[in-house]
């Protein structure tokens, strides 16, 4: 049977700059950015900051820093005249980051400058982490057009005491809102636990009056890689014009599908969550989406 070849003009993808560690094992990080960001209909151009046999919830994992070839990368970047719609950085470290504090103005064009800034979570810092890379992490955020961090970087960037246990709303919504003036960008403050047992989610744009809050109840355990997905459908969607808040309820969506699936499964959560069956309707979800929205409002 023969087929007929339509030829229908396309618009070109959108150019999205990942860089973050990527892991060999374990469905973190790079590892799930770049499928994502790819299924979504973005173009992705990494850069790696680290190279790990598996991450590091896992024993005995060996760590290969690629921070001194960023520089040489980027400027091959720059002379190709890449010009990315956005960028979007997730796990760095102390090299790594400052090497994006000064190379990040040059791709002050892009519409999207999406930070992760991971260092911590439950109410202290990662390991390895200490107050001077807190200090360069607050200096890259000040370049960001949205930064994505949990409650407990939320503190760091505002140098306030480390919150343990449940989040009251109202501490929720003025952290949210001391983000976004302090920084002058988005906010979307993630994986918050509220006390009803629900986890939270704050968004702000820089035009929004007040904060922005969704929760969903949340599921028994502790799943690896949630963060890095939820930033990775947030930078697609930007990228390609979508509106904050129902990016953060599909992201949300897609998440809890994911960890039901694990659930279900009864996998080692080390190694992430089942979240590849529930890329089809975050696809259908972009293209409805896209059709209607006037472009994002950061």
């Amino acid at each position: 049977m023969a087929h007929t070849i339509v030829n229908q003009p396309q618009r070109p993808l959108p150019r999205l700059i990942i860089s973050q560690d990527l892991s060999g094992v374990g469905q973190v990080s790079m590892g799930v950015a770049l499928p994502i960001v790819a299924t979504l209909n973005v173009e992705p151009a990494i850069l790696p900051t680290a190279l790990l046999s598996a991450h590091t919830a896992f024993p005995g994992s060996t760590f290969t820093d690629l921070s001194a070839s960023m520089p040489a990368t980027l400027a091959h970047w720059q002379a190709l005249g890449l010009n990315p719609a956005g960028v979007y950085l997730g796990y760095l470290g102390s090299a790594a980051l400052n090497v994006w504090r000064k190379w990040l103005p040059q791709f002050a064009a892009s519409s999207v400058c999406l930070v992760d800034p991971v260092m911590g979570d439950g109410g202290k810092l990662y390991r390895g982490f200490d107050d001077a890379y807190v200090t360069g992490m607050r200096a890259l955020a000040q370049q960001a057009t949205i930064i994505t961090p949990n409650i407990t970087e939320s503190a760091l960037l505002l140098d306030q005491p480390l919150p343990q246990g449940p989040i009251q709303l109202a501490t929720l919504r003025a952290m949210t809102t001391a983000l976004a003036s302090k920084f002058n960008a988005a906010v979307v403050l993630t994986g918050v636990p509220l006390p009803e047992g629900d986890l939270g989610t704050a968004g702000l744009t820089t035009t929004d009056a007040e904060p922005f809050i969704l929760r969903q109840p949340r599921l028994p355990g502790t799943y690896f890689g949630t963060g890095d997905i939820f930033a990775s459908v947030l930078a697609a969607g930007l990228v390609r014009g979508l509106q904050l808040r129902p990016l953060c309820t599909a992201a949300m969506d897609f998440i809890d599908g994911a960890i039901k699936r694990t659930l279900m499964a009864g996998t080692d959560p080390r190694f992430g969550v089942q979240y590849a069956a529930g890329l089809p309707a975050l696809q259908q979800f972009f293209t409805d989406k896209e059709a209607t929205n006037d472009g994002p409002q950061l």
